[in-house]
């Protein structure tokens, strides 16, 4: 799927919806930020290649990090935790 296609979508069971989703790299020197994946927890560091998601509910918007699009599906049908 293309990752246009996940723009307006809302996860199983969520009350968010996609705004935009995005291939990432997040590359600032001598900093490394390292955020959680969205779906698994693994830790991503934020300089090498994963995707951020944007996500809104009730008019506010959050950034969602996650591995690799087979994540970011797999979160898509998930039941929340």
């Amino acid at each position: 799927m293309a990752l246009s296609d996940y723009t307006g979508r809302s996860p199983t069971g969520r009350d968010e919806t996609i705004v935009r989703v995005v291939p990432h790299r997040l590359w600032r020197p001598g900093d490394e930020r390292i955020e959680p994946c969205t779906y698994s927890g693994e830790q991503i560091r934020l300089s090498e290649k994963h995707l951020l998601a944007v996500v809104e509910r009730d008019g506010v918007r959050e950034r969602r990090y996650f591995r690799d699009e087979q994540s970011l599906s797999a979160w898509m049908k998930e039941n929340p935790r």
